[in-house]
């Protein structure tokens, strides 16, 4: 007898001491500044968990590998759009009578294929009148907001979306008791979409267009860097899409671009705040272990030549003069990028001690900034900057400016300069990582470049050593065309 309560009793410690063989076997990272869980369920659905109970609040998203870089040439825009329609609900959501709310949405879906084909204006018309007249009877069925209004209603603020070259991602904060509503909301948007009152939604997409085609700005970033990436989407196609295929949209094409990278295994959740990871983890694989699996392809290369010494370009978009020069830089996950970043800091930053900030403090140029594209496959710096309105040629800002450069490449620039970028950059990441949002941003990131979380603690590791002979290396390697 005594020894058979012994036994219980060693049972039950282990049990409840937190040595159970049910606890979950996250991965995790060493060195990690946020603590972070990573966990890959059965259908390839990759689960990443952030503890922060420094504030009652969870941010959560799911991430997809998809965006602009993604879509079809002949249906630009399909990533930016498809995240508008997937805040329209499924086949139980969004909808008082699904089954005959469908016969209309298939005519629908049928009408905007054949406007695609039809180029007879006289025709296109008609089409677009019986669009319009499906449209109405499909939306007597429809819930508008009904997905919104359902997070709204567990205490959901924030609810939003964004699209870029190379990830969707959908995300909203909410109260932590309601982690498992949440759950089953976000995991069953995915499941059975349907890509209803798509004709409203379309003014909606048409009109972002428009203000992009507003701002000259927009116009010349479009511009430039189509000549720049001559080959590769990042240049040849924008995310809001071609005019000329927004006026011509196909839902089947819409659907097909779902079925292929909205898959589990190309998918992945991002919680971060308040929760007990191994509390919350088998309410995660009940939901989203229905999420479909598939194979997703490979995506294409698209190489780019190196530039045969200066390639100009010349067009009057703006009321004052503006130049724009750039150069190629390396992709994501490069070893140079931690370099790289230093460079970018040491010519401009938000505390106006860089070289370039120096040339505007002391009224030799009016304006002077650097944008660095930190894309997967490619990598560009575009070097953007203003000359003096009255009395200061483009030509002339533009020495001034590549003057500059020049000094990084030599290294005529003092190390404390080097130390407070270095400083400065860290500093950064650390603030970032206070906030919830912050941190599942960069989250997001790693798992859409297929990298692990190590390798972005280790990339801070490389950031806080990078050295003067470093900088002038990457200052030399990136800048050639130019100078």
């Amino acid at each position: 007898m005594t020894y058979r309560i012994t036994l219980l009793l060693i049972f039950s410690f282990f049990c409840h001491s937190g040595y159970s063989q049910d606890k979950y076997p996250f991965t995790t990272f060493p060195d990690d500044p946020i603590n972070l869980k990573q966990a890959v369920l059965a259908n390839g659905f990759t689960v990443y968990l952030c503890e922060d109970h420094t504030q009652p609040k969870v941010f959560g998203a799911v991430v997809v590998k998809a965006g602009g870089k993604y879509d079809p040439k002949d249906a630009t825009g399909m990533g930016h759009y498809l995240e508008h329609m997937l805040f329209k609900g499924t086949q139980q959501m969004g909808t008082t009578n699904f089954e005959k709310e469908s016969e209309y949405l298939e005519k629908v879906y049928g009408l905007y294929d054949g406007l695609g084909k039809t180029t007879d204006e006289n025709e296109r018309k008609d089409i677009q009148k019986k669009i319009n007249e499906v449209s109405l009877k499909a939306a007597e069925y429809a819930i508008p907001n009904e997905m919104d209004r359902l997070l709204s209603g567990i205490g959901s603020t924030g609810v939003n979306a964004f699209t870029t070259e190379e990830m969707i991602a959908y995300h909203n904060t909410f109260p932590p008791n309601q982690m498992e509503k949440w759950l089953e909301m976000y995991s069953h948007r995915f499941t059975t979409p349907v890509f209803r009152l798509f004709q409203p939604e379309l003014e909606i997409v048409y009109e972002e267009k428009n203000r992009s085609m507003d701002s000259f700005f927009f116009a010349l970033y479009e511009l430039y860097i189509k000549q720049f990436f001559k080959n590769h989407p990042y240049g040849q196609q924008t995310i809001i899409g071609e005019t000329q295929h927004l006026k011509n949209p196909s839902l089947t094409k819409m659907y097909e671009y779902y079925d292929t990278y909205y898959v589990a295994n190309n998918m992945a959740l991002v919680l971060c705040g308040d929760f007990d990871s191994e509390s919350i983890m088998p309410m995660i694989e009940k939901k989203f272990s229905t999420l479909r699996k598939g194979v997703v392809p490979d995506y294409p290369e698209y190489p780019e030549q190196e530039f045969k010494g200066r390639e100009y370009i010349k067009k009057r978009l703006s009321p004052i003069k503006i130049g724009l020069v750039g150069y190629r830089t390396v992709p994501n996950g490069h070893k140079d990028r931690a370099a790289l970043q230093v460079c970018n800091y040491i010519l401009t930053n938000t505390g106006q001690t860089g070289l370039w900030d120096q040339l505007i403090l002391d009224n030799e140029i009016m304006y002077a900034t650097n944008i660095d594209l930190t894309y997967n496959d490619h990598g560009a710096n575009l070097l953007i900057f203003i000359p003096k309105i009255i009395g200061q040629p483009l030509k002339k800002a533009e020495k001034l400016v590549l003057d500059e450069v020049g000094k990084l490449r030599n290294g005529d620039f003092d190390d404390w300069l080097l130390e407070s970028a270095k400083r400065s950059l860290l500093k950064a990441y650390e603030m970032d990582f206070e906030g919830l949002y912050g941190k599942s941003q960069y989250i997001g990131q790693v798992f859409v470049q297929g990298s692990q979380w190590s390798d972005f603690t280790e990339y801070l590791k490389k950031l806080k050593a990078v050295s003067k002979m470093d900088v002038l290396e990457v200052a030399i390697n990136i800048t050639e065309t130019i100078i």
